[in-house]
């Protein structure tokens, strides 16, 4: 696949990092994916404004091309070299190594490449592969800083490590408070009757466009009583359903969680929601 860096197109095997890059060395680097359908990418402006935010939390400095249509145009390179119609896209943006010992002074470099290409023709996929979670307590995650930006995430990479040990799909991470902040691939819901709900964001959730604009349509549906608020792990085991919302891609359910397993049948129909707004 091909790929933008600083406005050059390059090749997937192509070498373009060396030891200025402060994104590899100390993290120092933000991200935000966008998901393509048909060619237009969804939700672009809400993209946009996050990763700008996330620039302006970590200090760097946002060039003054920085605009929503300059990233629009790369976007639409990338899908032009590689001729692809529906994918994940993913900005990146790294602060360099400049000579200035101000890091707030030095320049910036960006990616804009594919991060997964997609065949069907929905906007929002619902995935119903055998799907088996469990709650990860080694670590809690840091609520009050994370939830602000998209960045570098240590305890995402061990929390990955015990799930392939495990053979689980995916984890439900806790906050200090041993409350549900998220999973290791996105936003926990949950559904107990009629009732969905899902942690709020300042428990230690991903700023997330999918699952803001997921929020927006549980709100508006009569026939559920939607709800951001604080849940702890025995929830999960009350649960009729649990679905985990992933940026830029769709629902995923959850069939098992220990000896509980779980419908699937709403998760399915929440995304045809989705995809009808």
């Amino acid at each position: 696949m091909k790929f933008i860096y600083n406005k050059n197109l390059f090749e997937e095997t192509e070498p373009i990092f060396g030891k200025q890059n402060r994104g590899f060395s100390l993290g120092d680097i933000i991200s935000e994916s966008v998901k393509v359908y048909e060619g237009e990418p969804l939700l672009m402006e809400e993209h946009y404004f996050n990763l700008m935010a996330s620039m302006r939390i970590l200090r760097m400095n946002i060039p003054i091309e920085f605009t929503q249509e300059f990233f629009e145009e790369a976007i639409q390179r990338v899908l032009e070299e590689n001729q692809v119609n529906h994918a994940k896209i993913k900005i990146s943006v790294y602060r360099n190594s400049d000579r200035s010992e101000l890091i707030t002074q030095s320049s910036v470099s960006f990616l804009v490449e594919i991060e997964k290409v997609f065949n069907e023709d929905e906007m929002y996929h619902w995935s119903n592969e055998n799907s088996e979670i469990d709650v990860f307590r080694d670590f809690s995650i840091n609520s009050s800083f994370y939830t602000q930006l998209n960045t570098h995430k240590p305890e995402d990479i061990i929390a990955q490590a015990f799930m392939q040990e495990n053979d689980f799909q995916d984890l439900v991470l806790l906050n200090v408070e041993k409350r549900i902040a998220r999973s290791v691939f996105g936003s926990v819901f949950i559904i107990q009757g009629n009732h969905i709900k899902t942690p709020k964001i300042s428990e230690g959730g991903i700023r997330s466009v999918t699952r803001n604009h997921l929020c927006k349509i549980l709100k508006r549906n009569p026939n559920f009583v939607f709800e951001e608020s604080e849940i702890f792990p025995f929830e999960l085991q009350k649960s009729d359903e649990i679905f985990i919302c992933i940026e830029s891609e769709g629902i995923q359910s959850i069939h098992k969680n220990r000896k509980k397993t779980y419908r699937t049948d709403v998760a399915q129909e929440i995304v045809e929601w989705m995809n009808e707004f």
